[in-house]
């Protein structure tokens, strides 16, 4: 039975840390690393795709078990929260506010549909104007505006939107006398 409050998880023997560390970081430089050099070897295509599985799925796994091997359970439990501390508060700043105003969010909408607005008549425009698809625009700038939408419409658009794909999932819609006054 577990505790329900949270308790700092002890820290291994400095060595084995050190070892678990250094696997970690193994495995990491592997995924950064290798698949330079897998296409760059003169393999086949078929022993680059095998190497490529490998790489991504295989070792990754072995890694994975080789760390809780040396560290232990609670030893692989501290690197774990170490790494997702660390994580965590470098990817902080990057958080969209909860709560935004209501021209930001107004302006989140349009960033939010025009993006698929434009997806859903490109093809149509392609098709009525066949000159018109070699003069559009870089792609991917609507890629962009997109996910910078979510971060402009803030938090609650966030759990609007996941609640999406939760089958529970109810709207909440305020009442229009608060809303008047917000």
């Amino acid at each position: 039975m577990t505790n329900s409050t949270t308790q700092a998880v002890p820290p291994p023997s400095a060595s084995r840390l050190a070892l678990g560390g250094c696997i970690l970081g193994f495995a990491i430089l592997a995924k950064i690393v290798g698949p330079a050099l897998i296409i760059g070897s003169d393999l086949s295509a078929g022993w680059k795709t095998a190497a490529t599985i490998g790489l991504f799925v295989v070792i990754p796994k072995l890694l994975i078990v080789t760390i809780v091997f040396v560290l232990g359970k609670s030893g692989f439990a501290y690197l774990k929260s170490v790494c997702f501390k660390y994580i965590a508060g470098a990817l902080a700043p990057l958080a969209p506010a909860r709560q935004v105003s209501k021209l930001r969010y107004r302006i989140g909408l349009v960033m939010f549909i025009l993006p698929l607005l434009e997806a859903w008549l490109i093809p149509y425009l392609e098709s009525a104007f066949p000159g018109w698809a070699a003069n559009r625009p870089i792609e991917w700038i609507w890629d962009v505006i997109l996910i910078a939408s979510f971060f402009v419409l803030g938090g609650d658009f966030w759990d609007k939107f996941r609640a999406l794909f939760i089958h529970g999932a109810t709207a909440n819609f305020p009442n229009r006398e608060s809303a008047a006054h917000a």
